[in-house]
């Protein structure tokens, strides 16, 4: 991977010239921010990788992203404010944040950076127990798992279908969803069962070998990280349950069964949520949520963290110490 020397008064990020595959990536020289008005200057501990990220790199998001180049990488974050701005409340140099930025922000601000600077308003404290650069696993797919939750109002003791439940949203959402006194069932490899277990899942189901049939009507919603057998899905629910899909491959099946009688179904994009930060910062601290870390790897190295992602199904996140 190429490098470029900082000058006095720069500091390393990571941007691609071309969409392309992971070694396109390139740790190069930029200006440090300085903070708006409402903004935080933060040192980055760590960054997760997300599949939102690969396929932005790739050039697969330039409806997001836009075609203009060079465009930076990482969504979200772990780290320490360094500064703040006049107008901003609650915050001060030396605090532990972390934050995310929203996929609007794709391919125009990236948190691949040794600093950034970033709307006070997407960042929360971080909790205080756990190792910051680990905590940098959970903004965006615990910021995902906690609003599909909301979304969902499930009772103690209703019964969730988790399709992908060791990956980086699944696994959140099993604790988040087990904090709530939800029982959770996924659909996931057998490598990942004991994983699983120790998470809170009841039931596994192997994704080529699901049971359709003895599921019919049972459970009160389905959250789905996959995109794959959503009409089966569908059928899994009781007559006033409702699925929600995270994956773009869902959309048809979702907007079609606008028009059909049965269970509600819908797509579901994260959206940027302080409040959801908070609520996860307070499950970290009672000891209910803990990041699921598959590998890390050196900003040097962040070729290899995309290709992972893109390379394989393993259990948790990969991140990238910074900072």
């Amino acid at each position: 991977m190429q490098t470029e020397t900082p000058d006095p008064g720069t500091m390393p990020a990571v941007q691609y010239q071309r969409f392309g595959t992971p070694e396109v990536l390139r740790v190069v020289s930029v200006s440090a921010p300085t903070a708006g008005p409402h903004d935080l200057v933060v040192g980055v501990r760590a960054i997760s990788v997300n599949r939102i990220d690969t396929a932005a790199r790739a050039g697969r998001y330039k409806i997001m992203s836009g075609r203009r180049l060079p465009q930076p990488t990482g969504l979200d974050f772990s780290g320490t404010v360094l500064s703040a701005g006049p107008q901003t409340h609650g915050f001060k140099p030396g605090q532990q944040v972390w934050g995310f930025l929203g996929t609007d922000r794709l391919g125009k601000q990236g948190t691949a950076a040794a600093q950034i600077a970033v709307d006070a308003d997407l960042v929360a404290p971080a909790p205080a127990s756990g190792d910051l650069a680990d905590l940098a696993a959970l903004p965006l797919v615990g910021v995902t798992a906690w609003q599909a939750l909301e979304e969902f109002n499930l009772e103690a003791g209703s019964r969730l279908l988790i399709v992908g439940g060791a990956g980086g949203v699944g696994s959140t959402a099993i604790q988040v969803a087990r904090a709530r006194g939800v029982l959770v069932d996924t659909i996931s490899s057998a490598r990942h069962e004991e994983l699983l277990r120790q998470l809170g899942a009841e039931s596994r189901f192997d994704p080529d070998a699901v049971p359709w049939p003895t599921l019919a009507g049972r459970y009160q919603a389905v959250l789905d990280t996959v995109g794959k057998n959503l009409w089966r899905l569908r059928r899994t629910l009781a007559s006033s349950g409702r699925l929600i899909t995270i994956s773009a491959a869902g959309v048809p099946m979702t907007l079609l069964s606008r028009i059909l009688p049965g269970p509600t179904a819908s797509f579901m994009s994260v959206k940027p949520s302080p409040a959801g930060l908070t609520a996860l910062a307070d499950l970290v601290e009672r000891g209910q949520l803990a990041p699921i870390i598959r590998a890390r790897f050196p900003l040097s190295e962040i070729p290899q963290a995309h290709a992972m992602i893109e390379t394989g199904h393993g259990a948790g996140k990969v991140i990238v110490d910074i900072g």
